[in-house]
C-alpha cells in the first residue's frame, strides 16, 4: 500500500531528472556550439602582424599568426599609452617582434632588445631591415638578461616589456629589483602562471594573518634544449626555473612601488586558450 506522500513519485527523483533531460533534448543547440555540443573554435581575425608575416614564417617560439595578433592586442595595443614616445627595454626579446610592434604600432621612440640567442637576434635584424625600420630607433643586444641589466644606467628607459620570460628563470625578484634601480616607470608583463584551482585549492584560499591571499611559486627543472628555453650554465641539459601564481607576480611589482592592473582579454582567437583558462596572464605596473 502506498503512503499518501509517495503517490506518483519515482525512486530518488528519477522522474524529475528524466523529464528535465527530455526538456533539454528538445531545446536548440547553444549559440556557438558545433556538432555534439562542442564549442566552435574561435575564428582568426585580421591583426597587426598580418603586415609583418616574416615573424610568423621564420619564428621558432609561439609564432602562430593568430597568437601573435592576439598578443599584440593584449600587450601592445591595450598599453599604447605606456609606449607612446617611450624609451622601451624589451627583455628576452627573441626576434624583436613586440619591440617592432611597440615602434610601429604604438609609437615608441626607441627600443633596446636584449636576447641571449644570437640566431634570434640575426632573424630580428633581418626583419627590421626588410620592413624598413629606422636603425636609429632600435638596438639588439646579445647576452644574458641579468648581466645586461647590471650594466645599464638608471634613467635610460621609461617602459619595460617582460613578455614570456618570467617562467624561464628562478630570479624574478632580482629582475624587478633591477628595473626599479633603473627607474623604469611602466612594466608590461606577460607570463605563464600557476592557476589557483584544482587539487589543493582549499589550502590556497586560506588567508594569511593580514588578510592577504596566499601566493605561490612552483619550482621545476626545465630542459634547456628546446628553442626559447632557459639557459643552462652548468652543462647539465636542464636548469632551475620557477612559475609564479598571478598573485606572486602582483606582489613582486607592488614590492617596488608599481601600481598593478590586470589587462582585460581581447575576444578569443585560435591558440590562445591558456589566457581564458587562467594559465597565462597579462598585467601592468605603473608609477
Amino acid at each position: 500500500m502506498k503512503t499518501p506522500g509517495a503517490l506518483g513519485r519515482s525512486p530518488r527523483g528519477g522522474g524529475r531528472r528524466a523529464a528535465a533531460r527530455g526538456a533539454r533534448a528538445g531545446k536548440p543547440g547553444r549559440k556557438g556550439r558545433g556538432e555534439g555540443g562542442r564549442a566552435a573554435p574561435p575564428a582568426r581575425r585580421p591583426g597587426f602582424f598580418d603586415a609583418y608575416p616574416r615573424f610568423a614564417e621564420e619564428g621558432t617560439v609561439a609564432a602562430d599568426l593568430a597568437r601573435l595578433n592576439y598578443r599584440h592586442e593584449l600587450l601592445i595595443a591595450a598599453n599604447a599609452s605606456l609606449l607612446k614616445d617611450a624609451r622601451v627595454l624589451d627583455l628576452a626579446c627573441n626576434d624583436g617582434r613586440f619591440g617592432l610592434a611597440a615602434l610601429e604600432g604604438a609609437g615608441a621612440a626607441h627600443v633596446l632588445g636584449v636576447e641571449a640567442r644570437d640566431e634570434a637576434i640575426a632573424r630580428g635584424r633581418r626583419a627590421f631591415a626588410d620592413y624598413g625600420i629606422d636603425p636609429a630607433r632600435y638596438e639588439f643586444r646579445q647576452g644574458d638578461v641579468f648581466e645586461a641589466l647590471a650594466r645599464m644606467t638608471p634613467g635610460a628607459f621609461d617602459t619595460a616589456l617582460v613578455l614570456g620570460f618570467l617562467y624561464h628563470t628562478p630570479r624574478q625578484y632580482e629582475l624587478f629589483a633591477h628595473l626599479d634601480r633603473l627607474g623604469v616607470r611602466n612594466v608590461i608583463v606577460d607570463s605563464q602562471v600557476i592557476r589557483a584551482g584544482g587539487r589543493g585549492a582549499r589550502a590556497r584560499r586560506r588567508r594569511m594573518n593580514e588578510g592577504e591571499p596566499r601566493v605561490f611559486v612552483e619550482m621545476r627543472w626545465e630542459g634547456a634544449a628546446k628553442d626559447g628555453a632557459i639557459a643552462d650554465p652548468r652543462g647539465r641539459g636542464e636548469a632551475l626555473s620557477t612559475i609564479p601564481s598571478a598573485g606572486a607576480l602582483e606582489m613582486w611589482l607592488q614590492e617596488f612601488g608599481w601600481t598593478v592592473a590586470r589587462t582585460p582579454l581581447p575576444p578569443p582567437a585560435p591558440n590562445t586558450g591558456v589566457y581564458r583558462r587562467g594559465l597565462r596572464v597579462a598585467m601592468t605596473g605603473t608609477r
